[in-house]
């Protein structure tokens, strides 16, 4: 039997539901947590991932779990923020956010603009050619700038000559 267990802080709430592990002070973060071998007990302000099993790949997820929870305690205490810049040497890019949607506007000269969905629970904040991404929920953060990136992909150009792009440049807590 191998076991796994975090321990949260007093300002926090755990619970977990139907497979999804919640996280609350004040604000919420959720993730599904579910494995049919792996057992989530919470017992106070300590959580605990246990299995039966001595296989590798299982107690693996036990490590992955665990690594989620410390996340999610990171994120809601201090915000996990991405900051990207756009970058153009051919036709000049306008970055913009449309309510619910970044918009890259005159993108390798296109007429159309390329827009990509902010995910729920982050806030994109632009300036010029710079965007600041931030929440508490590291993957949705993650996930909207991997999107805001992979949004300008440029065919079959050479990537030496047509460098231009919205680019990661950090990642993690403000400095």
């Amino acid at each position: 039997m191998e076991s796994v267990t975090v321990e949260i802080p007093e300002d926090f709430t755990p619970s977990y539901d139907d497979g999804v592990f919640t996280l609350s002070n004040g604000s919420e973060v959720s993730k599904k947590m579910e494995h049919a071998l792996v057992d989530v007990e919470i017992d106070g302000q300590e959580v605990e991932f246990s299995t039966p099993s001595t296989k590798k790949d299982i107690k693996s997820i036990l490590s992955t779990f665990k690594s989620h929870v410390e996340n999610m305690i990171e994120g809601l205490q201090d915000e996990h923020v991405y900051k990207m810049k756009g970058v153009y040497a051919h036709f000049p890019m306008t970055i913009k956010q449309e309510g619910e949607q970044v918009a890259i506007e005159n993108f390798m000269g296109e007429r159309n603009p390329r827009t990509v969905d902010i995910m729920e629970g982050v806030t994109v904040e632009v300036d010029g050619e710079d965007l600041t991404l931030r929440g508490a929920d590291k993957d949705a953060v993650s996930q909207t700038a991997a999107r805001i990136e992979q949004i300008c992909h440029k065919g079959d150009r050479d990537p030496r000559t047509f460098q231009d792009g919205v680019y990661i440049t950090s990642k993690g807590e403000e400095q």
